[in-house]
């Protein structure tokens, strides 16, 4: 069951990050000089990558081996984190402004 687990922790935590450095499937496996299906049937859990391939796969994604088997929930990176809350405050301004206008636009009528 403990092994079961682990493939399942390791092809989400893949997926994550692969798609969080914007690759597809194939560009990730050419990087790591593979076939242009080896990713997808790791993802697909028809084949699980060899401890070399597991450290080439996670200095192409720029992650630490280890978070390819972290059990929790892959994190937001730094930079998607940094970004909503950019557009959070954004957002906020807007509607200051914007609740700001109506009342001007209501205390001159």
């Amino acid at each position: 069951m403990l092994i079961v687990e682990l493939r399942k922790i390791f092809i989400r935590n893949l997926k994550y990050y692969r798609k969080q450095k914007g690759f597809r499937q194939i560009d990730l496996a050419l990087e790591i000089n593979k076939g242009y299906n080896y990713i997808n049937s790791i993802e697909n859990e028809k084949y699980f990558p060899s401890p070399e391939t597991i450290e080439q796969i996670a200095s192409v994604l720029e992650i630490e081996p280890m978070q390819l088997f972290n059990r929790e929930e892959p994190q937001k990176s730094k930079l998607n984190e940094n970004f909503e809350k950019r557009l959070n405050n954004i957002e906020n301004q807007l509607k200051k402004e914007i609740v700001s206008k109506i009342e001007t636009i209501f205390k001159s009528s």
